[in-house]
């Protein structure tokens, strides 16, 4: 082993420098102890083990005090790492085991941390609401964002299967059924003259808490544009404006024009309401799903035809229903089942005016 230059390492500073030509060196040692046959590779690499621990001078000057303290410090970090990996694993097998249990027990702790939470939250947000009153509209909102693809299930939809037709039940006083019918309201005809006037009596209210409006019409973005656009014009750009109304106050003054039915429960009907306006051949349009699952449509002046569609979990069993709804009659059903579509009349020539609210 004349031929390896021990001697080089004199001439290194650099401590990668060192490691390298230290690992050449023994390349070429390995290299020349198979040439000669004087030793194997597994002897030789025996005899390299037993070299570095029986001599630690070449360990000891490569890899000094400070180098060694980083290389332990980065095991036990790994080993830490590793071990917090295994508690949350544990942790969330047992949550999940055990969620009923684990659920109750925060739920009992949580509860009297409740409404001192609320009181907080509630201060906390006064200033925001006092620059953005525009949020407060959010407050009333039940559900920000829907979802258009829910579906129920293994739905039981016995009670749409053998509806054959809607049926008038006038005459049938406090009728407790799942399919649609229709009925009529026994009140006052409700144009937009009508709700204009309401309008214009109760302006603050409206404009406090029900002033948006929904419309095709580019024209129409609040009340005051509606009755410009139905009232005082001479002819009416074909359109469909839809006015969403969630909070008491506004719902009290509605109710004075569109009293609640009297088939209707006394407790349950849903505080949300809208009332659409369409112009005589406004485009079809589906019916806003309502907070309760049975709803109710008055048409408050107009007629329009409703095209009842069963929902897509019972469209295997349920056929598809269509009735002609005129002035001062209500229709019903349950939103569970079917999906109703509003159509234009044929020969209609007043606009219409939809009030539709539920119950549950």
């Amino acid at each position: 082993m004349d031929d390896v230059d021990t001697s080089a390492f004199a001439e290194l500073r650099d401590k990668n420098e060192i490691i390298a030509k230290y690992l050449e060196q023994l390349n070429q040692l390995k290299e020349l102890a198979a040439n000669r046959g004087r030793i194997n590779e597994t002897e030789f690499n025996n005899y390299l083990v037993r070299h570095y621990f029986h001599n630690n001078n070449i360990i000891n000057y490569i890899f000094d005090k400070n180098t060694s303290r980083i290389l332990l410090k980065t095991v036990i970090d790994r080993k830490k790492k590793i071990i917090n990996f295994i508690f949350v694993l544990l942790t969330l097998f047992i949550v999940f085991s055990y969620k009923h249990e684990v659920s109750t027990v925060v739920l009992r702790n949580i509860q009297s941390l409740i409404y001192p939470g609320m009181r907080v939250w509630r201060k906390v947000t006064v200033p925001i609401i006092a620059n953005y009153p525009s949020l407060t509209e959010l407050y009333d909102e039940s559900c920000l964002l829907t979802n258009p693809y829910f579906q129920v299930e293994n739905l039981n939809c016995d009670p749409c299967a053998d509806v054959a037709n809607v049926l008038d039940l006038t005459n049938i006083d406090h009728v407790a059924v799942n399919y649609p019918y229709i009925f009529k309201t026994q009140k006052e005809l409700v144009d937009i003259s009508r709700l204009q006037v309401l309008y214009d009596q109760n302006r603050a209210i409206f404009t406090k808490d029900a002033y948006k409006i929904q419309s095709t019409h580019p024209d129409i973005r609040n009340l005051d544009d509606l009755f410009r656009q139905f009232v005082n014009a001479s002819q009416h750009v074909e359109s469909h404006s839809v006015w969403r109304c969630n909070r008491m106050a506004p719902a009290r003054l509605l109710r004075s024009v569109f009293p609640r039915p009297a088939r209707l429960p006394a407790t349950g009907v849903s505080l949300e309401r809208y009332l659409i306006v369409d112009t005589p051949q406004a485009l079809p349009y589906r019916i806003p799903d309502a907070e309760c699952a049975n709803v109710f449509v008055i048409q408050g002046s107009g007629s329009r035809t409703f095209l009842l569609r069963p929902t897509q979990e019972c469209r295997h069993r349920c056929r598809t229903l269509s009735v002609r709804l005129p002035a001062n009659y209500g229709l019903i059903y349950n939103w569970w089942y079917w999906k109703p579509i509003s159509l234009p009349e044929q020969y209609a020539k007043a606009p219409s005016v939809s009030y539709i609210g539920s119950y549950c």
